[in-house]
């Protein structure tokens, strides 16, 4: 199972809520948020496995300096841990996780986590790290004979479109130092360091993809690499999870006055976003599954007769493809060939017409058989 983790930036710069830490600058405030999301090795997100959120004091802000002396366990980089281990005791043993993470969990301490039964890690690096043989880490391997050139299909930001691009591979085991500035009790650490760049033209120099991975997890060869390659790309998911928690249920318009009670909303909030997740992904990967895996039985009655005009309801609930096409119809989806299935804002618009309709099909129907 693949853990798809990462730290978000809830943002109330206009709001007089008390209790808010600052995130980018002096001037931002906000609430920073901790998620975890569990998805199969095809990228059918499951579940949202773990969330924590925090607010930064405003008297340490400025104070770097003071920050790098303290022990791992007292730095913000131990959100990553937390978050790690805490997936890993929720699901317990005989499931193999593969924990994935972009540039902000390259931290050394971070590593010796994947030495807990049945897990691995799979990091995007942001350090250069020295080695034991005495070169720099990334230097090094930029300096190695590329093992093959590919192809590979990346998502845009949508999720909807993907583009071909042509990427040199490489790959190295590698023995990293513990650097000067910890206090790790390892002296080293053996990883696979990736190199995945594209290669050709560019207009742009900057839009040139080049992934730099560190992992636990064994490689052997090339198809070993494309595996931790095409694993890495599913860490979007958590990128449109916060999409969906900002833009669809906008959750940083709240006026809330605490900033306890905000990160209770954060955490409600959340569930629902993850819920349209849910809709919009099993319907992609298993279109056939009957809608009530996901819908209750009065959502997907509510969501029929809104869409057919009538009351006649099948015996059968329809599929998960179908009740996803209908909710995206009511969000807006005009369904045209050249549209493609309906994304996650559609979806979310429609699912909160369909939400409130349910609610009023149930009052009214409460209604009657009090009467009755």
């Amino acid at each position: 199972m693949l853990i798809v983790h990462d730290i978000s930036n809830i943002s109330y710069n206009d709001l007089k809520a008390e209790g808010l830490g600052y995130i980018d600058n002096k001037e931002g405030r906000g609430i920073l948020c901790y998620s975890s999301i569990a998805a199969t090795t095809a990228g059918l997100p499951l579940a949202l496995m773990y969330q924590h959120t925090w607010t930064r004091p405003l008297e340490e802000l400025g104070k770097s300096k003071n920050r790098k002396r303290r022990s791992f366990e007292e730095k913000e980089t131990y959100h990553w841990y937390r978050g790690m281990t805490e997936v890993n005791k929720n699901l317990g043993t005989g499931i193999q996780k593969i924990h994935i993470a972009d540039r902000e969990a390259d931290v050394y301490d971070l590593f010796f986590s994947a030495y807990e039964e049945q897990t691995d890690l799979l990091i995007r690096a942001r350090q250069n790290r020295q080695l034991s043989n005495g070169c720099s880490l990334w230097d090094h391997l930029s300096a190695q004979k590329s093992k093959k050139i590919v192809t590979l299909e990346v998502p845009d930001q949508t999720g909807k479109k993907k583009k071909k691009i042509r990427v040199e591979l490489r790959y190295k085991e590698v023995e990293i130092l513990r650097p000067s500035t910890s206090k790790n009790s390892y002296e080293s650490v053996t990883l696979t360091a990736i190199e995945v760049k594209q290669v050709g033209v560019l207009t742009n120099e900057e839009d040139r993809i080049c992934w730099k991975l560190l992992t636990t997890v064994e490689v052997k060869s090339v198809s070993d690499v494309l595996t931790c390659v095409r694993w890495y790309t599913y860490r979007w998911l958590i990128e449109r999870f916060h999409y969906v928690l900002k833009s669809g249920t906008k959750i940083e318009q709240l006026q809330l006055k605490q900033a306890t009670s905000l990160q209770k909303a954060i955490s409600v909030y959340s569930l629902a976003a993850f819920r349209i997740m849910q809709l919009v992904y099993q319907s992609r990967h298993k279109p056939d599954m009957s809608c009530e895996t996901i819908l209750t039985k009065n959502q997907w009655i509510v969501l029929y007769m809104l869409i057919h005009k009538k009351n006649k309801i099948p015996k059968r609930p329809p599929t998960l493809h179908e009740a996803v096409k209908w909710i995206g119809k009511l969000g807006g989806h005009l369904g045209r060939a050249s549209d493609g299935p309906p994304g996650l804002k559609t979806v979310w618009l429609g699912y909160q017409r369909l939400y409130d309709a349910a609610n009023i099909y149930e009052v009214f129907n409460k209604t009657k058989l009090g009467k009755d």
